[in-house]
C-alpha cells in the first residue's frame, strides 16, 4: 500500500445522490478515501436554498469533500466520473459513442477550473445511438476498473458482457477496454416504485433480512412459461398469491425483486438468442450482486465473475492513458 504522502491522483466519483472522493497512489492503489451525499442532486438543492451559482455551488462541495487533500496536494490531477459530467453537473462532458475505447489516450475530456492554474478533469459518458439510444455516465468508469483489476482473463477476452445492477441497470458488451453496445433496464427504479407506491406496497411486511426461498421463487416464475407472459402479467401476482394464502407478507418483497430481476434476465437472454451467451462480469454493491449472481446461476449461467468499488482504479486507467499521471503500464 501507498503512503499517503506519495498520493498521485485526487479521484471523484460523482453521481446523482452522492460523492466519493479517493486519494490514490504511485501503484493505483487508495490510500484514503470519503464518502458523502453531495450528489448532484444536493448541489442543485443548495443553489436554489442559498441562492448560489450552479459552479460556485459545486466548489463549495468540492472544498467539503476534499477541500485539505487540494490543499495538501495541491499538483496532483483531479478526476472524475459520473453525472458530474451531465447536463445537470458542474460541466458537461459529451458523450463518446460506440465503440468506445475507454482507455483511448486521444479522446477529449470536460474540464473545470478549481483553481488557478489547476483543472478537473470529467470522463465523458458513452452513447449506444441504435434505435432505441443507450446512455451511460460513470459505468463506462467502473467497467474499465473491472477489467484492469480482472487481469489478462478480462483484457484478452474476445467479448464480455458486463452487468452494472442499480436503478438504471447496464448489460454491456465489452470487447478487450471497448464498449460495443449495451442496453439498459429500469428495473431498481420500477421495483422502487412499486414497493413503495403500488397497491403491492400495502402488503409488504419488512424483514432484516434476504429470504431467498422468496425471492428464488420469483425468479424461477420468470423463468417458467408462466413468465413468458411478460412481467406486466405476472406483477399482481405478488398481491393475488398473498390473497390466497399462497405467500406471505414478509415474503412478497424478496418475491417481487426475484421476479422483476428474473424477468429482467430473460429479457436480455431474449435479445441473445442465437448467439453464445458468454460469462457475465457482475459490478455492483454485493446485496445487489448477490441476488443478480443468484438469478444467473438459476438460468444456467454459471462463469460469473464479481467485482465492488471499481470506479476509482478506471480513473486510475483514464489518468494513466491521458498522460495526467505517469505509470509503466496502462
Amino acid at each position: 500500500m501507498t503512503n499517503i504522502a506519495e498520493a498521485q491522483l485526487i479521484a471523484l466519483d460523482w453521481g446523482t445522490t452522492s460523492a466519493r472522493a479517493y486519494l490514490m497512489g504511485r501503484d493505483g492503489d487508495t490510500v484514503a478515501e470519503r464518502n458523502s451525499s453531495l450528489g448532484i442532486m444536493d448541489v442543485a438543492a443548495k443553489t436554489k436554498a442559498e441562492s448560489l451559482p450552479l459552479a460556485l455551488a459545486f466548489e463549495k462541495a468540492l472544498a467539503e469533500l476534499c477541500g485539505d487533500w487540494l490543499e495538501r496536494f495541491e499538483t496532483i490531477p483531479v478526476i472524475a466520473c459520473g453525472m458530474v459530467g451531465s447536463q445537470q453537473g458542474w460541466a458537461e462532458a459529451e458523450y463518446r459513442p460506440v465503440p468506445a475505447n475507454l482507455a483511448d489516450p486521444d479522446y477529449a475530456m470536460a474540464t473545470v477550473q478549481i483553481a488557478p492554474n489547476r483543472l478537473m478533469h470529467i470522463i465523458p459518458g458513452v452513447l449506444d445511438r441504435k434505435e432505441l439510444p443507450d446512455v451511460m455516465r460513470g459505468e463506462e468508469t467502473q467497467i474499465l476498473g473491472a477489467v484492469e483489476l480482472g487481469g489478462n482473463a478480462l483484457h484478452e477476452a474476445e467479448e464480455q458482457l458486463f452487468l452494472l445492477p442499480g436503478t438504471h441497470s447496464k448489460w454491456v458488451k465489452v470487447s478487450g477496454r471497448t464498449i460495443t453496445g449495451f442496453s439498459t433496464s429500469m428495473t431498481g427504479e420500477t421495483y422502487a416504485l412499486l414497493s413503495s407506491r403500488s397497491i403491492l406496497s400495502k402488503l409488504i411486511e419488512p424483514t432484516d433480512a434476504v429470504d431467498w426461498n422468496a425471492f428464488e421463487r420469483g425468479v424461477r416464475i420468470a423463468q417458467s412459461p408462466a413468465g413468458s407472459a411478460d412481467l406486466m402479467l405476472t406483477a399482481f401476482s405478488a398481491r393475488t398469491l398473498v390473497l390466497t394464502g399462497g405467500l406471505k407478507k414478509t415474503e412478497v418483497s424478496d418475491y417481487l425483486s426475484g421476479l422483476m430481476i428474473g424477468a429482467e434476465i430473460r429479457s436480455v437472454l431474449g435479445m441473445a438468442r442465437g448467439t453464445a451467451f458468454p460469462g457475465v462480469t457482475i459490478c455492483g454493491n454485493k446485496e445487489l450482486s448477490a441476488r443478480y449472481a443468484t438469478a444467473l446461476k438459476i438460468f444456467g449461467i454459471d462463469q460469473i465473475r464479481e467485482f465492488q468499488g471499481t470506479a476509482p482504479r478506471g480513473m486510475w486507467a483514464v489518468a494513466c492513458a491521458q498522460g495526467l499521471v505517469q505509470t509503466t503500464t496502462v
